[in-house]
Parts: structure tokens; C-alpha cells; sequence
């Protein structure tokens, strides 16, 4: 009898074993088996093409909020700062998703849930990208504005006068809008996939996926346009004081309808922005991921 109960212990202690294990170890997706290299190009690839083709549509968003800046629809006008958005694109995209992946795993690891998940990554990704973006919004803005006639006027004419410190001018602006934006849009994304596969039953497709992560964008911004707003016009030099003193005299001045300025611009670039940028990264992780492993991408 005791020799029955001993073997009844040690063979339930074998099952809790079993099931910890099994609970510990996260399914293989093609997430998790993506190497360090494979999401740093795959999400310079994503956020590269996003914003260079969508680039003219932020030229109309920059000119709309920054003062006294008139637009003008040329073709002059629609390719301003499209130097320092296209080369300084692709190391933002790949700092951007090396981060939000590396902070999803640990965030996988620690049994955090799934909104949870998707906030603390995009958040991490948004601050790690921001050390390439917002030098990147400086010097693209400036010529946008016609502060610079171009970037390479502007980081000349930037490092005499300022400094390296000038690249940085506005970064806490940058960041309180872009560490929201991302955090809302992934994480609006990733609900939204999740209530499309359960209304549905079946994961959506490329086409699906832009769709959603359009709608997710779309949301994002017009959430965070305010802040979109004092950030142009801390970075292209029409306001003082910080956030709070900025934001301050908009309201004061110029009323506060001013914050929402630029606002359709602004969702008709960062709605496609946030599909393509989402989407894009998927299509070329799974591509690199099945190359890797010699199986077909859709099997991922």
C-alpha cells in the first residue's frame, strides 16, 4: 500500500512536471524563431518603403501645422526632405522592431497578457527607434518648412549653430507623440486581428491585414494629432517654453480648434503608414524566416 501511494506521488509529480513544462515553452510561431538580423531587416524594410512612398502626403501634413508656411502643390514641394526620410527610414524601421520583438519575447517569458504585451514592446520599439527618428523629423521638417533649402544645408548650418544637441531639439515632444502612437497602433492592431480570427475563425490575409492595421493607425492619430501639432512647432522653431508652454499659447492664440490642425493629412499618412509598416514587416519576416528554415512562408 505504501509502495502504491509512493508510485500514485511520484507519477503526479511527474504530470505537474509535464504541464509546467509545457505551459513554459510558448508555441514555435514565426515570431520566436526570428533571428536578431532577419527583424532588424525586415523592419527596415517595412518602415523604409512606408515612409518614403507615403512621404508627399507628409510634406502637406508639415506644411499645414507648421506658421506662416504656405502649400504649395508642385512637384518641388512634394519631394522636400525626402533625403534624410528615405536614408534615416530603414535604421529607425530596424531599431524599431529589433526592440519591440527582443521586449515581446521577455514579455512572453514573464507571462505578461497579450495587450499588455503589444503596449510595453511598441513603447520600447517607439523609444529605440527615437534615437535615429528624431534627428530624422529635425532635419526633414526644417526643409519641409523651408527652414533649410535642403538637408544638407540643415545639418551643416545645425551642427555650427547648435550643435549635435540641435538634432535632438524637441525630443520629448517626438517621443510623447510617437511612444503613444506606436503603443495604440499595435496594440489596436493586434485586438483587431484577434477579433477578426474569432468572428471569422481563420487568421487574416496581406489585404486583411493592411485594412486592419489602417483602422488601427487611423485611430492612433487622430488620438495623438495635439501633441503631433506642438511637436512641428517646437522642431521647426515657431514656439518656446516646452510642451506645456507651447501647447499653452496655441490655445491662447490661436484657439484651441489649432491642436486638430493638419489632422487629415496627418490620418490620411499615418493610416496607411501603420498598414504598410505592420503588414510590410510581416510579409518580409515570414519570407526570411521560411528562406531560413526551407519551408513555405504560409506554412508559418
Amino acid at each position: 500500500m505504501l509502495q502504491l501511494r509512493q508510485c500514485l506521488l511520484v507519477t503526479i509529480a511527474a504530470l505537474f512536471t509535464v504541464c509546467a513544462a509545457e505551459k513554459k515553452a510558448p508555441a514555435k510561431t514565426w515570431q520566436n524563431q526570428m533571428l536578431f538580423r532577419e527583424r532588424m531587416i525586415a523592419g527596415a524594410g517595412a518602415r523604409g518603403t512606408a515612409q518614403t512612398i507615403l512621404h508627399p502626403i507628409d510634406v502637406a501634413r508639415t506644411r499645414l501645422q507648421a506658421r506662416g508656411v504656405k502649400m504649395a502643390f508642385t512637384p518641388q514641394t512634394f519631394v522636400k526632405g525626402v533625403g534624410p526620410q528615405f536614408f534615416l527610414a530603414f535604421p529607425a524601421g530596424a531599431l524599431q522592431f529589433a526592440a519591440y520583438e527582443f521586449t515581446k519575447a521577455k514579455c512572453v517569458l514573464a507571462g505578461l497578457p497579450g495587450a499588455g504585451q503589444e503596449l510595453l514592446s511598441a513603447m520600447c520599439g517607439a523609444l529605440a527607434a527615437s534615437v535615429v527618428r528624431v534627428p530624422q523629423e529635425v532635419l526633414k521638417q526644417r526643409v519641409q518648412a523651408d527652414i533649410y533649402p535642403n538637408a544638407l544645408a540643415g545639418f551643416k548650418t545645425l551642427i555650427s549653430t547648435e550643435g549635435p544637441r540641435g538634432f535632438y531639439k524637441g525630443y520629448t515632444a517626438t517621443i510623447s507623440r510617437d511612444v503613444p502612437w506606436n503603443a495604440l497602433s499595435f496594440m489596436f492592431f493586434a485586438q483587431a486581428k484577434q477579433l477578426f480570427t474569432k468572428m471569422t475563425g481563420e487568421k487574416p490575409s496581406t489585404e486583411q491585414n493592411l485594412a486592419l492595421g489602417a483602422f488601427s493607425g487611423m485611430l492612433a492619430a487622430v488620438i495623438m494629432t495635439p501633441v503631433d501639432v506642438v511637436k512641428t512647432r517646437l522642431m521647426t522653431g515657431d514656439a518656446t517654453g516646452g510642451i506645456v508652454g507651447t501647447f499653452s499659447s496655441i490655445i491662447k492664440d490661436e484657439g484651441a480648434a489649432t491642436l486638430m490642425k493638419g489632422v487629415v493629412p496627418r490620418v490620411v499618412f499615418l493610416a496607411p503608414l501603420a498598414a504598410m509598416t505592420l503588414s510590410l514587416y510581416e510579409a518580409y519576416a515570414r519570407q526570411l524566416v521560411a528562406k531560413r528554415l526551407g519551408v513555405e512562408a504560409s506554412s508559418l
